[in-house]
């Protein structure tokens, strides 16, 4: 009698890391790669090595002792983790099935129990050895927190990025949830995902309800089965970013920069405001709202803001008789000094001065 046991070789992060450094060094690594493999292989009877392009390699061990075939195929694992490790800039994760007893069809079977434990990397995370033990069926879970509200925000925003970096973020949460399985996890997200169609889709049925065949027209089947096959959790974050791309229309620069102004008019008086407080508001970043000011009106952000603060406080010196440094506290200065700073500078003369003037703002 002969059994066999299967032991997928899958590089960690192969996707993520290729876009970072090119083509040419992922080439180069993949050949260091599989001299490690090939080296951990050698010299073991009854062991097979097969690479499975472009980043993994299916070792395929028989014996006729199935503890003692275990035993090798987890001490095969772990040296072949050490060997990449030591002589690439990757790590690797490891998974391995349990013994079948036969020829062709054991292995074929056991090739397939390694990919269902390869599978479980998309939760436990690479550089590690699993075992077909992972497999084990979970539960009913809940997702441990809800986003919809904050993901609603960002996607009526157009911030691509951000709604991304909210669901990667999220899919990390959920992943670490004790007992989650990765079919519960896809599911999930597929769940959010067509919340964020439903979101970005503006035709209604005459009921009002929404029309789901033009809504999923945004989300073809061919993406959500795209899911199914993704066990690495940096390339579903990179997954998502194009995913969402393709979902949501890019903004107008001329939206985000009105959204700006429009939280600038309404939070001026707050002394703690700054760029990063109206770029978090408004989904977009401190960079790009600075350039829009820039670009479309010529200015700063600071100026904008000094230039709203002024006009107000101008207008109390007029039409008021409160102090200076209640006149600051009502335009965003956290002092009287820092009011008659902003005026010398930007009017030429201090509040009390243009107050005595009798200058109209």
């Amino acid at each position: 009698m002969s059994y066999a046991v299967a032991a997928l070789v899958d590089i960690d992060d192969f996707v993520a890391s290729s876009q970072v450094q090119g083509q040419v060094w992922a080439r180069r690594q993949l050949r260091r790669a599989d001299r490690a493999v090939h080296a951990a292989a050698f010299g073991r009877p009854g062991v097979t090595c097969r690479p499975q392009p472009p980043e993994e390699w299916l070792v395929m061990l028989t014996g006729a002792d199935p503890e003692a075939l275990m035993s090798e195929a987890t001490a095969l694992a772990e040296e072949v983790r050490a060997r990449i490790v030591r002589e690439t800039a990757w790590t690797a994760t490891v998974s391995l099935g349990v013994p079948r007893l036969g020829h062709e069809e054991a292995q074929r079977e056991a090739e397939r129990e390694a990919r269902l434990a390869n599978d479980y990397k998309l939760v436990l995370g690479g550089d590690r050895v699993i075992s077909s033990e992972a497999s084990a069926a979970r539960g009913a879970l809940s997702p441990p927190v809800r986003i919809e509200e904050e993901l609603t925000r960002r996607v009526r925003a157009g911030d691509r990025n951000g709604a991304a970096g909210l669901l990667a973020g999220w899919v990390d949460r959920c992943a670490s949830e004790r007992d989650v399985d990765p079919a519960t996890l896809r599911n999930w997200l597929v769940g959010e995902l067509l919340f964020v169609v439903d979101v970005v889709n503006r035709s209604r049925l005459p009921d009002g309800s929404t029309d789901w065949v033009e809504a999923c027209a945004r989300l073809p089947i061919e993406d959500i089965v795209t899911v199914g096959d993704i066990h690495e959790r940096s390339y579903l974050h990179i997954w998502l970013r194009e995913t969402l791309g393709r979902l949501m229309p890019p903004p107008a620069r001329t939206d985000i920069l009105a959204l700006a102004e429009t939280y600038l008019a309404e939070h001026y008086t707050d002394p703690g405001l700054r760029l990063s407080t109206v770029a978090e508001a408004v989904c977009a970043s401190p960079f790009y709202i600075s350039h829009l000011f820039a670009e479309e009106r010529r200015t700063t952000f600071l100026r904008h803001l000094t230039g709203l603060r002024l006009r107000h406080a101008r207008r109390l010196l007029t039409t008021t008789a409160l102090p200076v440094d209640v006149i600051a506290a009502r335009t965003g200065y956290p002092s009287a000094k820092a009011l008659r700073g902003a005026f010398r500078r930007h009017v030429g003369c201090s509040p009390t001065e243009y107050r005595r003037a009798g200058l109209r703002p």
